[in-house]
């Protein structure tokens, strides 16, 4: 069962690669048959297996440009955290819970990633979701009125953090956008209000790491190749998924 679970968590990996590929370039996701994202070309069967096809093309197109890295990371990802999420729970209905939570995390944290762009309808259509989903869940678990004040409180605070970042940076682009303030209300719809600080917390440390990293590199090395931006949703995507594989609901 193990096997058949692991096997199953990168196949969903695949599917939502096509999504991560499709969705910003407003493509039929259900389309058929897959092309290359570089040179438009049909996929055979090999190419669509996870992580072994990007292998056996050794991360190249058949013209030679090189294919994404995201993307054979997305299929371990989503393999990995349904693998600890069946581990822990079973198949419950907290298991396929937390499973949609971060299979929305994983299409949100890669596309932010390559587009700095987060979709307001695709976060906040799952956040209404992820409240339906807490009446699914036991009342220990997650209640509906902790996932409304997570919601609120989440969505409250990085509005405060948006306004904060467009009075420090007028005549720049703001660190933190209304993707993220969308983001952190489904985060907070998601884990509830008691666990909202804890889930936020990974993700603010890991940006703030990579921040320090790339003010370091180029102030201080003199790097002229550094991002002048980072892309903040992916590390709350990736900080909130650490949360709850580390300590679940």
């Amino acid at each position: 069962m193990l096997i058949l679970v692991i096997v199953a968590g990168l196949l969903l990996g695949t599917l939502l690669n096509i999504i991560i590929i499709r969705l910003p370039r407003e493509r039929n996701l259900l389309r058929w048959p897959l092309h290359c994202t570089r040179t438009g070309e049909a996929l055979v069967w090999w190419q669509l297996l996870p992580v072994v096809g990007w292998l056996v093309q050794r991360g190249r197109s058949r013209d030679g440009r090189p294919l994404h890295w995201i993307h054979p990371v997305v299929e371990l990802l989503t393999a990995l955290v349904v693998t600890l999420l069946y581990l822990r729970y079973g198949f419950v209905a907290s298991f396929f819970y937390l499973v949609f939570v971060c299979v929305v995390l994983i299409i949100t944290g890669a596309i932010d990633w390559l587009h700095r762009s987060i979709y307001t309808f695709v976060i906040l259509g799952s956040a209404l979701l992820a409240m339906i989903g807490s009446l699914l869940l036991p009342p220990a678990t997650l209640t509906l009125l902790e996932a409304g004040l997570g919601a609120l409180i989440g969505g409250i605070c990085f509005v405060l953090l948006f306004m904060l970042g467009r009075i420090l940076f007028p005549s720049a682009a703001v660190p933190f956008g209304l993707g993220d303030v969308y983001l952190a209300i489904f985060i907070g719809s998601a884990v509830g209000i008691t666990r909202l600080g804890p889930s936020l917390f990974y993700g603010i440390l890991m940006a703030g790491i990579v921040s320090a990293v790339i003010v370091f590199a180029k102030y201080i090395l003199r790097r002229r190749d550094m991002p002048q931006y980072i892309a903040y949703g992916t590390y709350m995507c990736l900080g909130t998924i650490l949360y709850i594989v580390a300590w679940g609901l």
